[in-house]
């Protein structure tokens, strides 16, 4: 169906990079942005906002996983693609209205990167935008990856949307559409 616009993440560590180096971000984001995708990672602790994943790592783990013995990992990742296969002919989403992966697959002709394409050198940061959702609490604290910001006291109990702009070394942070803060973001060399 081609690259998306967004990619919607939750907070593992292994989307974001380094706790403890937290602007040294990780092949997942750099990846995201070469490919002019934007990373948009959910709230802390809100699972149910990935919910059609959450759910399909639910029919995974019940329906596949738990079901049966592997005896290498060869034979999971033969075994999980013949899951891959049947869910994606079987299973349907209401995110997809009511199709299967393969139904709506087949309804869009897939854009793809090319034969040759290589994965770039991600020594640099590409230019992009990388976004944060997160609830701020009574400590008026915003915490992106570890590190923390300070927040005027009436966004307490607010959805804010932080918005690290790699280009230009900054975090904005809005409400709703509204922008406002703004912090210097040096990220490394």
């Amino acid at each position: 169906m081609g690259p998306p616009d967004f990619l919607q993440l939750d907070n593992e560590l292994s989307f974001h990079g380094s706790n403890q180096h937290p602007r040294s971000f990780g092949v997942v984001i750099k990846s995201c942005l070469h490919f002019g995708v934007q990373p948009v990672f959910i709230p802390v602790r809100e699972p149910w906002r990935n919910g059609v994943i959450e759910k399909f790592n639910d029919t995974y783990n019940k329906k596949f996983f738990r079901r049966q013995w592997f005896h290498s990992y060869a034979h999971l990742k033969r075994q999980s693609k013949n899951f891959q296969t049947f869910h994606n002919r079987h299973h349907r989403y209401s995110c997809l209205k009511g199709k299967t992966p393969d139904e709506c697959r087949s309804d869009f002709k897939p854009a793809t990167l090319g034969p040759n394409t290589k994965l770039p050198s991600l020594e640099n940061m590409p230019d992009g935008n990388i976004i944060v959702i997160r609830l701020i609490r009574s400590d008026r604290v915003l915490n992106i990856f570890g590190e923390k910001f300070k927040l005027h006291k009436d966004l307490v109990y607010s959805y804010v949307k932080a918005v690290i702009i790699t280009a230009i070394h900054r975090l904005q942070v809005y409400l709703g559409e509204d922008l406002v803060d703004s912090f210097d973001y040096q990220l490394p060399a």
